[in-house]
């Protein structure tokens, strides 16, 4: 009873100090006043243009702080707010690797068994992915862990490839960031468990870890607080409202929410320690000189210095402040990303609905946690 009691108290402290928080540490040691990063914050957003931007900071694995800047709606001038629902994008895939994972300890997948294995038919007659039925030797060798790391060969989109799918390396090869890979793994867990994507990951994530603002696809509650997305020019995008989920990139959040998700990676609960040994160890190098575009297939031995890589569904890289993960999600205008470092107990997770965001990212990144690592170069975000 008496532990009980400490326990207790102790979680009404740590909730207190997440609410009074009045300055943040950043991955040097030092901190920063609250007033100051939130006067810092708002001048990047209003001389960048960002339209609106959510901040969750973590230390000491704990939201200590939650900010919000901008707009969600600028034609009415409404704000960003802390249960704003913002398109996640590409933030997806880490949340759709856990998942796989979950699942995968409970014996209903593996990670090295083809995908083929766990389709009703052949590949090729699927229409979706028809082309990957042209060379079924190479198909066949491909496992979900080849998906979620990236190997598998697959391209990032077919509307890059006249619309083909076909395999742009062998199976395993290389690292080519495909959205392509991580929808085939969310049509492959649909199937085989004859559930939606949606119902599986509300399931598994988001109800275990009280992500209440948080969907795989669009929600009727989120009409009540959206966002709208801006191009760089300040014209409209709109908002994504996605109604069939997708692993590659469907689910609509909030900074907190995604934050909860973030430590829960960090703490590393919910799954077991083979398993995130498997997700946060490198599963491929990466070696092209950017994630995307004309440049992902140039070399370079610029990123060998932090041994960027991917795990499984993540980015892992080597930094001063320990090993750290990270993601990035791109929309048409909706520009997000997050990144950890789970020795420093410090993170931080921004959504924006502005497609003038990853101009700024390096200059928020470091305004936030002191974070001058994460390979924003290669991620495309410093090119003019």
């Amino acid at each position: 009873m008496k532990r009980l009691i400490i326990l207790l108290i102790s979680c009404l402290y740590l909730t207190s100090y997440a609410q009074q928080a009045t300055t943040v540490k950043q991955l040097n040691g030092k901190t920063i006043s609250i007033a100051a990063l939130t006067k810092r914050l708002a001048y990047i957003v209003d001389s960048v243009k960002i339209a609106g931007l959510q901040v969750a900071i973590i230390n000491n694995n704990q939201t200590v702080w939650k900010g919000n800047f901008g707009s969600r709606i600028i034609e009415k001038q409404l704000k960003i707010e802390d249960n704003t629902a913002m398109y996640a994008a590409s933030l997806t895939k880490t949340v759709s690797a856990y998942l796989f994972l979950r699942l995968a300890e409970k014996g209903i997948f593996s990670l090295d068994m083809p995908v083929q294995y766990y389709l009703k038919k052949p590949i090729g007659e699927y229409p979706k992915w028809k082309d990957l039925g042209d060379d079924t030797a190479a198909f066949n060798k491909i496992t979900p862990r080849m998906l979620l790391s990236h190997s598998s060969g697959m391209p990032v989109l077919r509307g890059i490839y006249q619309g083909k799918v076909n395999l742009i390396a062998r199976p395993g090869e290389k690292f080519y960031y495909s959205n392509e890979g991580l929808n085939l793994l969310g049509f492959m867990m649909e199937e085989y468990t004859g559930k939606r994507l949606e119902q599986l990951a509300k399931e598994e994530v988001f109800i275990p870890l009280h992500m209440d603002h948080t969907s795989m696809i669009w929600d009727s509650a989120f009409e009540k607080n959206f966002s709208l997305a801006y191009y760089k020019d300040g014209k409209v995008y709109g908002s994504e409202r996605r109604v069939d989920g997708r692993a590659a990139g469907s689910m609509t959040t909030t900074a907190s929410d995604y934050a909860k998700f973030v430590i829960n990676l960090m703490l590393q609960k919910g799954l077991s320690h083979k398993s995130y040994t498997q997700m946060l160890s490198p599963q491929i190098s990466v070696k092209s000189k950017r994630g995307f575009g004309p440049l992902k297939d140039s070399l370079t031995l610029d990123n060998d210095k932090i041994h960027l890589a991917w795990g499984l569904g993540i980015g892992l890289f080597q930094s001063e402040a320990g090993n750290a993960f990270f993601h990035a999600g791109h929309g048409e205008a909706n520009q997000n990303y997050f990144v950890a470092f789970p020795a420093k107990g410090i993170a931080v997770v921004l959504l924006s609905n502005s497609e003038n965001f990853e101009h700024a990212s390096d200059l928020i990144l470091d305004a936030c946690i002191g974070d001058k690592y994460s390979p924003l170069r290669w991620l495309g975000n410093l090119d003019d």
